[in-house]
């Protein structure tokens, strides 16, 4: 029994079994709740994810995968943005989310270690492999294997290669000849002149010519062919071939070799092969101009049609000239020029000079005019001459 106070009623002790049943009902919802939501939201972290615009989204990083950043969204659930577009900014390390359960269930049941940790000793009641005893150098025979123990598998022969089929020989060969071949360019040409006057005269040429650099050495070869009638009788059936080969010494000295071959079966005395062994050095050389000076010794051959008259052979110096220019409009004029002279004596001389003036009309398509020039050759059986032609040719 309680007794009234000055401030007011007086204070009634509180009894279990006056409490009002529906506030403990309340009471034990939210601690239910409580107890389901607080676990859930100790594993979720204040990780923040910021886009490149300066959005920014709370929520918990979960891993990166395949250039995307897999982030857990507080309002938007699980977000995949690519690694270029936004960064995450990390309040603690992430935790592992995938427990062994789940990994054991993707991997047919076998659980993975971390890196860091060994695996585990396989267990020795697995029979060991037979040991099969190499044959001593005596020529003993060992002992057979104990019972029990498996016998040994035979060794497995590796298969025979198959032969390649002709064709892929071919397309091979094929390919390795072009791959070689990139590396030479060149032009042919041909020229026709047909005349009719007191005489039908009709002259054709076609000629050839390929050239390849390489870092210290040139190689140019021209064949030709020229065919003439005159009042449809032959009067010119000649077959030349010229080449040279060079080979720089640094950057201004280089030495050379070009032979020279003319067969006319027609009217020719002679069949000449020249060779050219010199000495020069370049005194203008760049992509536009070029310009060589040297000294060469030639040797002369020359076997008569006439196989009564005996073969020939001279020896002459001479004294060697060459010069490109490239001009506008694609454009190009070369000019190489020889002087022979025989240094016992002094009024033995003869001139050679080649003069081409070149107009490239298209990639493939050029016109060529040259002018050839030869006097008073070493042998006299060879013939002089000078001629000036026109001609259509094909690059490639």
């Amino acid at each position: 029994m309680s007794h009234p106070s000055a401030f007011g009623p007086a204070l009634v002790p509180h009894d279990s079994s006056f409490s009002n049943p529906i506030m403990s009902l309340g009471k034990l919802i939210f601690a239910a709740i409580c107890g389901v939501l607080l676990p859930l939201g100790a594993g979720l972290r204040a990780d923040v994810l910021k886009f490149n615009d300066g959005d920014q989204v709370k929520g918990t990083f979960i891993k990166k995968e395949g250039g995307q950043i897999v982030f857990r969204s507080e309002r938007f659930g699980d977000l995949r943005v690519r690694e270029s577009d936004a960064t995450v900014e990390l309040t603690a390390p992430p935790a592992p989310l995938v427990t062994e359960t789940e990994i054991a269930l993707d991997t047919g049941g076998k659980l993975k270690k971390p890196p860091g940790e060994k695996p585990e000793p396989r267990s020795s009641a697995a029979p060991p492999k037979p040991v099969v005893p190499a044959v001593a150098a005596t020529g003993e025979k060992t002992a057979p294997p104990a019972l029990g123990t498996p016998p040994a598998a035979p060794p497995v022969k590796p298969a025979a290669a198959k032969p390649k089929p002709p064709a892929v020989t071919i397309v091979r060969l094929g390919k390795g000849f072009i791959k070689w071949w990139g590396g030479w360019h060149g032009r042919i040409a041909f020229s026709a002149n047909v005349i009719r006057d007191t005489a039908d005269r009709s002259l054709y040429t076609a000629e050839a010519r390929v050239k390849r650099t390489w870092k210290y050495d040139e190689v140019q070869i021209e064949p030709r062919y020229e065919f003439r009638r005159d009042n449809d009788v032959t009067a010119v059936d000649i077959f030349k071939a010229s080449g040279y080969w060079r080979h720089s010494f640094g950057e201004n000295w280089f030495g050379e070799y070009r032979p020279y071959f003319e067969r006319d079966r027609k009217s020719s005395k002679a069949t000449l092969l020249q060779q050219q062994l010199g000495v020069g050095r370049h005194l203008l050389k760049s992509k536009r101009y070029r310009l060589h000076l040297g000294v060469a010794e030639n040797i002369f051959n020359t076997w008569p049609m006439d196989h009564a008259l005996k073969d020939t052979r001279y020896s002459v110096e001479s004294l060697f000239g060459e010069a490109s220019l490239q001009l506008p409009w694609r454009v190009s004029i070369t000019e190489r020029g020889a002087w022979y002279f025989i240094l016992d004596d002094a009024y033995a001389s003869g001139w050679q000079n080649e003069l081409e003036l070149t107009k490239k009309i298209t990639e493939v398509l050029t016109l060529t005019l040259r002018h050839e020039v030869r006097y008073h050759n070493p042998d006299p059986r060879v013939s002089d001459y000078e001629r000036t032609r026109l001609l259509f040719g094909l690059n490639f």
